[in-house]
Protein backbone atom coordinates (compact mmCIF):
# COMPACT_ATOMS: atom_id res chain seq x y z
CA UNK A 1 0.00 0.00 0.00
CA UNK A 2 1.47 3.34 -1.00
CA UNK A 3 1.41 6.47 1.16
CA UNK A 4 -1.44 8.13 -0.79
CA UNK A 5 -3.66 5.09 -0.20
CA UNK A 6 -2.56 5.01 3.43
CA UNK A 7 -3.48 8.67 3.78
CA UNK A 8 -6.97 8.11 2.32
CA UNK A 9 -7.55 5.08 4.55
CA UNK A 10 -6.34 6.96 7.62
CA UNK A 11 -8.71 9.85 6.89
CA UNK A 12 -11.66 7.47 6.64
CA UNK A 13 -10.67 5.61 9.81
CA UNK A 14 -10.12 8.76 11.90
CA UNK A 15 -13.46 10.22 10.82
CA UNK A 16 -15.29 6.92 11.34
CA UNK A 17 -13.94 6.45 14.88
CA UNK A 18 -14.74 10.06 15.78
CA UNK A 19 -18.29 9.82 14.43
CA UNK A 20 -18.85 6.45 16.15
CA UNK A 21 -17.75 7.90 19.50
CA UNK A 22 -19.94 10.96 18.95
CA UNK A 23 -22.98 8.76 18.27
CA UNK A 24 -22.15 6.60 21.31
CA UNK A 25 -21.99 9.74 23.46
CA UNK A 26 -25.58 10.56 22.52
CA UNK A 27 -26.81 7.45 24.34
CA UNK A 28 -25.44 8.63 27.69
CA UNK A 29 -26.02 11.37 30.26
CA UNK A 30 -23.84 14.43 29.61
CA UNK A 31 -23.71 16.09 33.03
CA UNK A 32 -25.71 16.34 36.23
CA UNK A 33 -26.79 19.44 38.08
CA UNK A 34 -28.40 19.83 41.47
CA UNK A 35 -31.81 19.43 39.80
CA UNK A 36 -31.34 16.77 37.08
CA UNK A 37 -29.03 14.99 34.66
CA UNK A 38 -28.92 16.07 31.02
CA UNK A 39 -29.34 13.49 28.27
CA UNK A 40 -26.64 14.04 25.67
CA UNK A 41 -29.02 13.78 22.73
CA UNK A 42 -31.25 16.49 24.23
CA UNK A 43 -28.23 18.66 24.96
CA UNK A 44 -27.24 18.42 21.29
CA UNK A 45 -30.77 19.06 20.02
CA UNK A 46 -31.64 21.95 22.31
CA UNK A 47 -28.15 23.24 23.17
CA UNK A 48 -28.20 25.80 20.40
CA UNK A 49 -31.30 27.37 21.89
CA UNK A 50 -29.58 27.51 25.27
CA UNK A 51 -26.82 29.64 23.78
CA UNK A 52 -28.99 32.71 24.26
CA UNK A 53 -28.45 32.29 28.01
CA UNK A 54 -24.67 32.39 27.45
CA UNK A 55 -22.20 30.95 29.92
CA UNK A 56 -21.63 27.20 29.78
CA UNK A 57 -24.23 26.82 27.04
CA UNK A 58 -21.74 28.35 24.60
CA UNK A 59 -19.87 25.03 24.76
CA UNK A 60 -22.52 23.70 22.37
CA UNK A 61 -20.53 25.44 19.58
CA UNK A 62 -18.08 22.54 19.70
CA UNK A 63 -20.73 20.49 17.84
CA UNK A 64 -20.83 22.47 14.58
CA UNK A 65 -17.05 22.79 14.76
CA UNK A 66 -16.56 19.02 14.89
CA UNK A 67 -19.02 18.67 12.00
CA UNK A 68 -16.89 21.12 10.01
CA UNK A 69 -13.82 19.06 10.87
CA UNK A 70 -15.48 15.84 9.66
CA UNK A 71 -16.65 17.36 6.39
CA UNK A 72 -13.43 19.23 5.66
CA UNK A 73 -11.12 16.25 6.22
CA UNK A 74 -9.94 16.44 2.60
CA UNK A 75 -8.28 19.71 3.60
CA UNK A 76 -6.26 18.51 6.58
CA UNK A 77 -5.28 22.00 7.75
CA UNK A 78 -8.90 23.24 7.81
CA UNK A 79 -10.03 20.06 9.55
CA UNK A 80 -7.22 20.38 12.08
CA UNK A 81 -8.12 23.98 12.90
CA UNK A 82 -11.82 23.12 13.32
CA UNK A 83 -11.06 20.11 15.52
CA UNK A 84 -8.59 22.11 17.65
CA UNK A 85 -11.11 24.88 18.28
CA UNK A 86 -13.81 22.28 18.94
CA UNK A 87 -11.54 20.54 21.46
CA UNK A 88 -10.70 23.74 23.31
CA UNK A 89 -14.37 24.71 23.35
CA UNK A 90 -15.45 21.28 24.62
CA UNK A 91 -12.95 21.09 27.47
CA UNK A 92 -13.67 24.65 28.54
CA UNK A 93 -16.96 23.27 29.89
CA UNK A 94 -14.89 22.05 32.85
CA UNK A 95 -14.31 25.67 33.87
CA UNK A 96 -18.01 26.35 34.48
CA UNK A 97 -19.70 25.55 37.75
CA UNK A 98 -23.28 26.46 36.71
CA UNK A 99 -25.48 25.95 33.67
CA UNK A 100 -29.03 26.82 32.67
CA UNK A 101 -30.50 23.32 32.53
CA UNK A 102 -34.20 23.92 31.95
CA UNK A 103 -36.45 25.88 29.63
CA UNK A 104 -36.88 28.62 32.26
CA UNK A 105 -33.19 29.54 32.03
CA UNK A 106 -32.65 28.83 35.74
CA UNK A 107 -28.99 28.19 36.54
CA UNK A 108 -28.07 25.17 38.62
CA UNK A 109 -24.70 24.01 39.91
CA UNK A 110 -22.97 21.31 37.86
CA UNK A 111 -22.30 18.42 40.24
CA UNK A 112 -20.79 15.86 37.83
CA UNK A 113 -19.64 15.25 34.28
CA UNK A 114 -21.07 11.99 33.02
CA UNK A 115 -20.00 9.40 30.43
CA UNK A 116 -21.73 11.23 27.57
CA UNK A 117 -19.55 14.29 28.09
CA UNK A 118 -16.33 12.27 28.29
CA UNK A 119 -17.18 10.16 25.23
CA UNK A 120 -18.08 13.36 23.33
CA UNK A 121 -14.72 14.90 24.29
CA UNK A 122 -13.04 11.62 23.24
CA UNK A 123 -14.71 11.90 19.84
CA UNK A 124 -13.31 15.38 19.37
CA UNK A 125 -9.90 14.34 20.72
CA UNK A 126 -9.70 11.45 18.25
CA UNK A 127 -10.40 13.88 15.44
CA UNK A 128 -7.79 16.34 16.71
CA UNK A 129 -5.05 13.73 17.18
CA UNK A 130 -6.03 12.06 13.92
CA UNK A 131 -5.71 15.38 12.10
CA UNK A 132 -2.25 15.93 13.57
CA UNK A 133 -1.24 12.46 12.36
CA UNK A 134 -2.82 13.12 8.94
CA UNK A 135 -0.96 16.42 8.60
CA UNK A 136 2.35 14.69 9.34
CA UNK A 137 1.49 11.86 6.94
CA UNK A 138 0.47 14.38 4.26
CA UNK A 139 3.80 16.17 4.60
CA UNK A 140 5.60 12.82 4.25
CA UNK A 141 3.63 12.05 1.08
CA UNK A 142 4.48 15.47 -0.36
CA UNK A 143 8.20 14.96 0.36
CA UNK A 144 8.17 11.68 -1.55
CA UNK A 145 6.58 13.17 -4.66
Amino acid sequence: MNNVTTERSAKRLVRLISIALYIASLTQKAFCTESNCGDSVLVVIFGGIGMITGGASLIWMANPLILISWFSIRNVKASLIASAISFLTAISFLMFDKIADNEGGVYNRIVSYEAGYWIWVSSITVMLLGNIYLLLLHRKVLKQQ
